[in-house]
């Protein structure tokens, strides 16, 4: 599976894409359990309280918002790519 770390994410991991196995049945939940044991920066930014998705990033698995889909448990099976896209502002 491909990741992409967009904007501020990017620093945090080093690196623009990653390359990544996931086991089977794996969720985005076990994703970013992956990338936080692996950066632990990433928490602040990934996850929130009681397994949910930090409002600090969106999660777009094959072009959709994980938000939409089932959140944290949205499955990956079968997805090729995933994006972390930090919130924008601006005035």
């Amino acid at each position: 599976m491909k990741l992409t770390f967009h904007a501020t994410l990017r620093p945090v991991v080093g690196e623009r894409t990653l390359d990544i196995a996931l086991p089977p049945g794996a969720t985005v939940a076990t994703l970013i359990e992956i990338l936080v044991e692996r950066w632990p920066g990433l928490s602040e930014h990934l996850q929130a309280e009681q397994g949910e998705l930090s409002r600090r990033v969106n999660v777009f698995v094959a072009g959709r918002n994980a938000r939409w889909l089932d959140g944290a448990a949205t499955a990956l099976d079968g997805v090729a790519e995933v994006d972390f896209f930090p919130p924008i502002a601006g005035g």
